[in-house]
């Protein structure tokens, strides 16, 4: 979702006013922004959009309790990647609901998904 207000998608920015929830990131989030800057834009000017965005977000903790969560979902779901496993980790942890288009973390029951 996070992706989608950096693309300036209008039915992700509609969502996101709807929201009466602070909106957050995580470390593997923004891992994957800054990733994703460096394949689509490869500019500094797609970074400092990235670092903007991220600067009007709260930051999940990342500690022990979402490295426990995270080892616990690797146990119990090898098959889905490790950067939504951190960020589902990182949810629990920090008692968050995520709002995504990517359907594997519809497959973490424990997680509140909303898939969009």
């Amino acid at each position: 979702m996070i992706i989608g207000l950096l693309r300036g998608e209008e039915k992700i920015e509609e969502l996101v006013a709807a929201e009466e929830e602070t909106l957050c990131s995580c470390f593997p989030v923004q891992c994957e922004l800054y990733r994703g800057t460096r394949i689509a834009r490869r500019t500094e000017d797609g970074e400092k959009e990235v670092e903007s965005l991220l600067d009007e977000l709260e930051n999940l903790e990342t500690d022990r309790e979402s490295a426990k969560k995270v080892a616990e979902l690797i146990e119990k779901y090898s098959e889905i990647n490790i950067f939504d496993l951190m960020i589902a980790g990182s949810c629990l942890a920090n008692d968050a609901k995520i709002i995504t288009k990517d359907r594997d973390f519809e497959k973490i029951e424990e997680l509140d998904a909303q898939i969009v």
